[in-house]
């Protein structure tokens, strides 16, 4: 079943969502949790529910009361959000949950063979795993140092700031799946659906006091890749990237970007540059024997696949 290793070992997946009253939010978040439970079981899941705006009673009684394990209601992003929530918990989530899986109202993952990707999010032994993306979205930053985005026709890339016009320096964004992995391990996952593992909760919702901002919230995930292989300990390779799973990003561009988010994105590096993500592949995982990953090495890159990988190639025990 989908989420039986976690059910086993005692731990469920905590599904979290910030959400408004908007009725295709509604029918979204509805059709995702009725997905993850018929691939499931009742038993896969608790559903969190953090209304910014409108009310649970928008949502129907009878769904909610029978879906719905803990509500929120409060304005603010969704990280400020689950900071909120993790800190009033009743309970450790370490204890009760295998990942929290802190996602946006505009992901559908009602396609996914959700065993597929929770096998590989345990195989690749990360601790901040996200999905790869389907569909044309854009991820943006106002980091003005090192990387920009620029769009060409449809394809969204990172060109280093004053060489927007050498195709050397420009790679495509990491969340587009890569049709040469199984899954990557790399130095970024980006905030709109990652599997946090209840091993990196503390450190991002608690001890990273500067990590997310009042306002706004760019810049977490350029440092929490590094921030949780120093501070966690025992993990080489924190983060990845699940390529052969990806889910549906419908982009629906609700956040209202403000000059706010150029200063909490500028803030978390002035505070941790020393963690700051190159943004890059790591390595290709594609063969999984005997309960370890085979990390290959490099496949060569052509102009239809994502960036270039690093050189970096080895084998590790999986999590137990």
């Amino acid at each position: 079943m989908l989420l039986a290793v976690g059910v086993a070992r005692g731990y469920k997946i905590l599904l979290f969502w910030s959400v408004d009253s908007d009725s295709r939010t509604i029918e979204l978040v509805k059709r995702n949790v009725a997905h993850a439970r018929q691939q499931g079981g009742r038993g896969c899941c608790d559903v969190m529910l953090a209304h910014y705006s409108g009310s649970p009673r928008d949502w129907g009684g009878e769904w909610y009361a029978n879906q719905v394990k803990f509500t929120l209601v409060s304005p603010g992003y969704k990280y400020n959000l689950l900071k909120k929530a993790y800190r009033q918990a009743l309970s450790r989530w370490e204890d009760e949950y295998e990942y929290v899986w802190a996602l946006d109202s505009d992901i559908d993952f009602t396609s996914v063979d959700l065993i597929a990707l929770f096998s590989l999010a345990r195989a690749s032994q990360s601790l901040i795993v996200g999905p790869t993306f389907t569909g044309t979205q854009s991820w943006l930053t106002y980091t003005m140092s090192m990387h920009e985005v620029s769009a060409h026709g449809d394809t969204k890339r990172l060109v280093r700031r004053g060489e927007a016009d050498s195709t050397a320096e420009r790679i495509n964004v990491l969340g587009k799946p890569d049709p040469r992995c199984k899954l990557r391990h790399t130095d970024f996952v980006e905030m709109t659906a990652p599997l946090l593992s209840n091993k990196v909760l503390a450190l991002i919702l608690k001890d990273c006091v500067d990590c997310v901002h009042d306002k706004a919230e760019w810049g977490l995930d350029r440092v929490w890749c590094k921030l949780a292989q120093k501070l966690v300990g025992d993990v080489a390779k924190p983060c990845a990237l699940l390529d052969a799973a990806p889910v549906a990003h419908l982009d629906w561009k609700k956040a209202v970007v403000t000059p706010d988010f150029k200063a909490s994105e500028l803030a978390v590096k002035s505070e941790y540059p020393e963690y700051w993500s190159d943004i890059r592949n790591i390595d290709c995982v594609n063969d999984f024997k005997d309960n370890v990953y085979v990390a290959e090495p490099v496949p060569h890159a052509s102009a239809n696949v994502s960036a270039p990988l690093s050189s970096e190639a080895s084998i590790q025990p999986a999590s137990k």
